[in-house]
């Protein structure tokens, strides 16, 4: 029960607030006395005196300093358990115990092998550094400073987030914790230097390197360069999904599971009449050899940042380089794919066609 003096209808009252047969209710007075008279009066109720009575002294301590809790929030005590989330506490479970739960539940559902085979690694890496600790007491912190003492960059920091942030959404989900540390994560900064791609020369040598050393990875490394198919949506892709004018990446190929048309530009017609392996086989092997040979430096989806840099360069779109990217907006185009290049350059890059290697 509260008893305030307040101004009701332009008069000063005295408003008691109080709960009756677990209804709330207000009384206004006109006077202190009034009011403290039916607050007693309400006291004196058996039922609520009886509740009282009725509970341990460790009870009464509990709720008394609910009360106050709930007062100091300016809330009522009920209120405040209504506001609570309903659920059943757990006992505490190590990291390492849920972790093994999380990746054999896996197994169950649709997700690509590629895809399990990161997740089971990441985690496995938190349940070596943290693993016996309780998974609710895990913080943004814990994270942050494995991050920092794996030395990992703005980027690879993104991916294992990807990776580990589903598993503790299901851990909530489960009632193994409270929240996901991973949406409060501080990120490093990103980093400020463009994308590694390859000069119109060294794309010419990457390929006439491949054409004389190893001819069946040219559909590999020309659908990366002059199409912008991500890698692991490439290892997935058979001749069948080349049409006429366009790459079909079906839902169950693409990165994002939905399907798309990547337009195929002349030069790139011409490398694909070459035929080739599609889907390549021993992929590292083979491109390792190719690349060393080359005598180039190969970096990350340096196909796809060449691409997405000389295509805007050519097209002067970055609307249009997005979509044959399977980007919903140019936004990440900017933020992690383009590097500045000429449009003269622009035009060199989609003048390399295998002719030039041919002397026809």
């Amino acid at each position: 029960m509260q008893l305030r003096k307040v101004i009701n209808h332009g008069n000063s009252r005295w408003r008691v607030s109080a709960y009756v047969k677990g209804q709330r209710s207000q009384r206004f007075f006109a006077n202190k006395c009034s009011a403290l008279e039916w607050m007693q009066a309400l006291k004196a109720d058996p039922s609520l005196v009886g509740f009282w009575s009725n509970r341990t002294t460790s009870e009464q301590r509990d709720i008394i300093a609910a009360f106050e809790v709930a007062k100091q929030r300016d809330l009522s005590l009920l209120r405040v358990v209504l506001q609570t989330k309903h659920g059943t506490a757990t006992a505490p479970r190590p990291l390492r115990e849920i972790v093994s739960i999380y990746l054999a539940s896996l197994k169950t559902r649709a997700f690509r092998k590629n895809t399990i085979k990161q997740a089971r690694s990441n985690l496995n890496q938190l349940a070596s550094k943290y693993g016996a600790l309780d998974t609710n007491t895990i913080t943004p912190t814990h994270l942050e400073q494995w991050f920092a003492q794996r030395k990992w960059t703005r980027s690879t920091i993104d991916g294992v987030i990807a990776k580990i942030g589903p598993f503790f959404t299901w851990c909530v989900r489960e009632g193994y914790c409270e929240n996901n540390p991973c949406a409060a994560v501080k990120r490093p900064r990103s980093d400020d230097s463009p994308p590694t791609i390859f000069t119109p020369l060294e794309t010419k040598t990457l390929l006439l390197t491949a054409l004389k050393a190893d001819p069946g990875m040219i559909p590999y490394l020309a659908i990366g360069l002059f199409a912008g198919v991500r890698p692991l949506e490439i290892e997935r892709l058979t001749w069948a999904d080349v049409l006429e004018q366009y790459i079909e990446i079906t839902a169950a190929k693409a990165k994002t599971r939905k399907r798309r048309l990547v337009s195929l530009s002349d030069n790139l017609k011409q490398w694909l009449s070459l035929g080739g392996d599609l889907p390549l086989t021993n992929k590292r092997k083979r491109l390792g050899r190719v690349v060393q040979i080359a005598g180039l430096n190969w970096q990350p989806d340096i196909m796809r940042h060449s691409f997405a840099s000389y295509h805007l360069a050519m097209h002067t779109s970055a609307d249009k380089t997005a979509l044959e990217l399977g980007h919903r907006a140019s936004k990440m185009l900017f933020a992690h794919y383009r590097e500045l290049v000429t449009q003269e350059a622009g035009q060199s890059y989609w003048d390399i066609r295998p002719k030039a290697y041919n002397g026809s």
